[in-house]
């Protein structure tokens, strides 16, 4: 299964000569990259097709992480770890660190995993 590739900083859809690029025209390594993207930007509940009454989809941002006063390091590592290991050919996770900037408030979530293959690694920063 091949997925629409995206462009790293904008989001956009990448195209050439107005065809779009799937994923299986990349590396399996960038092709991971982007569905890690992709499962840790989502907030659970957002995914239209998941179940309303409870969604699986996602990660707990509203219900976990911001519904607590003073979240922890110790809760968002468990969050994101777990999520990490439940994609598909994530086999584990070598690194994975935040860093709050206090005066904008964004959160920047670094990550180290192992994929199946040849030990092929996988590490982006995703920012909040």
């Amino acid at each position: 299964m091949a997925d629409i590739s995206v462009d790293n900083a904008t989001g956009d859809i990448l195209t050439t000569g107005g065809d779009l690029i799937f994923t299986s025209d990349t590396s399996f390594v960038e092709t991971m990259r982007q569905r890690i993207r992709a499962a840790l930007l989502t907030f659970r509940g957002e995914y239209f097709l998941d179940n309303e009454d409870s969604p699986t989809v996602g990660i707990p941002y509203f219900q976990s992480l911001l519904d607590d006063k003073i979240p922890t390091i110790e809760l968002a590592d468990s969050i994101f770890r777990t999520a990490l290991l439940k994609i598909d050919d994530v086999v584990g996770v070598q690194e994975l660190t935040f860093d709050l900037d206090p005066s904008t408030r964004a959160l920047s979530v670094v990550f180290k995993v192992n994929i199946t293959g040849d030990g092929d690694v996988v590490e982006d920063i995703i920012t909040f």
